[in-house]
């Protein structure tokens, strides 16, 4: 009995899942549409934006023109679910002009870093299309795009679907996007379409194509239905450095367990567990900044531990950046023996004020 609650209680939690996505069917429109739906502000509908001049389409079973559903200007098809969906060309030979739309869908709330994120969408091939491709794809990003073209996507996608075959008995059905994505932070706007250029996408002329819609002579055209941006996997705990519980802005840590060659900068191996969670830090936190001090005993000149200090700063530094962290994001500085942290000459004292401390700032 208790294997059977616990089954429900987890397909409850999967049911109930969010969708960060608005109006995901393309159910809710501004007007019932007509015929073609381009809007002046490139809006489509709620939830739905042109991020380029290119022109999206939106098709409704309110509609009896162009746009209905199931017979529409770009072909017959029913709803994946629902009453309506969207269409994009993603493909067209058009007097050697490059041109592509896209769909562009601003996500509440934006993503966590690090968290899991199951991207999906259905599309099909309309079947008034000439032309089938082997791609489509998607881009989130933080930011929201205007451009002022109708060419391909000037952003590379997250992720591309590129299938082995461009045409087969399924290209006209709803075929299942699915890919699951670890969110670097921030992540607030979901683009949809082909992101390659003509010379990457493969084409095939439908072979014994029936349509005479002159629009989609030399295009292939895309449906789109029930988008869906779901967290799947849970963001994982606020790193910190050893010794503490939590790490703040604007404030000194010491850190633990970092060693160096004598007498040197050379940093020793054993240092670097604690520099991976100084580098998990920064990941985390993506618009922090990190001051590195360094720090040296009384042994040794004043001018000769200043340069070393600063040095095993720059070594801290160098190990950030050899792990991808923005050098813009890193400051080093060098004390010497001027700011001991107990007085003393024996060993103890001076292993103590031997050391590198960070102080964030964002």
């Amino acid at each position: 009995m208790r294997v059977w609650v616990c089954l429900f209680f987890l397909a409850t939690q999967h049911l109930v899942a969010q969708n960060l996505v608005t109006n995901p069917g393309f159910e809710q429109y501004y007007k019932c549409p007509g015929s073609f739906n381009y809007s002046s502000k490139g809006e489509i509908a709620p939830g739905w934006q042109s991020p380029t001049t290119g022109t999206p389409d939106i098709f409704n079973t309110c509609s009896i023109g162009d746009a209905g559903v199931p017979t529409n200007w770009a072909g017959f098809s029913k709803a994946y679910t629902g009453s309506g969906y969207a269409g994009i060309y993603a493909f067209i030979i058009r007097d050697g002009k490059t041109y592509r739309e896209y769909l562009q869908s601003n996500l509440q709330p934006p993503l966590e870093a690090g968290a899991e994120y199951r991207v999906e969408f259905y599309f099909k091939l309309s079947s008034n299309s000439k032309y089938s491709i082997d791609r489509i794809g998607f881009l989130l990003t933080d930011s929201t795009f205007k451009i002022m073209n109708d060419e391909v996507f000037p952003v590379s996608a997250t992720y591309e679907r590129i299938n082995r075959e461009i045409y087969t008995r399924g290209t006209g059905l709803w075929t299942r996007f699915s890919y699951v994505h670890i969110a670097t932070g921030g992540e607030k706007h979901l683009v949809i379409g082909n992101f390659s250029n003509d010379q990457k996408t493969r084409k095939l002329l439908i072979p014994n194509s029936q349509s005479t819609e002159p629009m989609l002579a030399k295009a292939a055209y895309f449906f789109i239905d029930d988008v869906k941006v779901i967290k799947v996997g849970g963001t994982p705990q606020e790193p910190v450095l050893t010794g503490y519980p939590e790490i703040k802005t604007d404030e000194s840590y010491i850190m633990k367990n970092i060693q160096f060659r004598f007498n040197d900068f050379t940093l020793l191996e054993s240092s670097y567990p604690e520099l991976k969670k100084l580098v998990e830090i920064m990941r985390f936190h993506k618009t922090w900044k990190v001051v590195v001090s360094g720090h040296t005993d009384d042994v040794g000149s004043e001018a000769y531990n200043l340069e070393l200090s600063l040095h095993r700063a720059g070594s801290v530094a160098d190990y950030l950046i050899d792990n991808g962290i923005d050098p813009v994001r890193i400051k080093t500085q060098g004390f010497g023996k001027q700011t001991p942290l107990v007085t003393g000459t024996n060993e103890t004292a001076r292993s103590t004020n031997r050391r590198v401390e960070l102080r964030f700032l964002n």
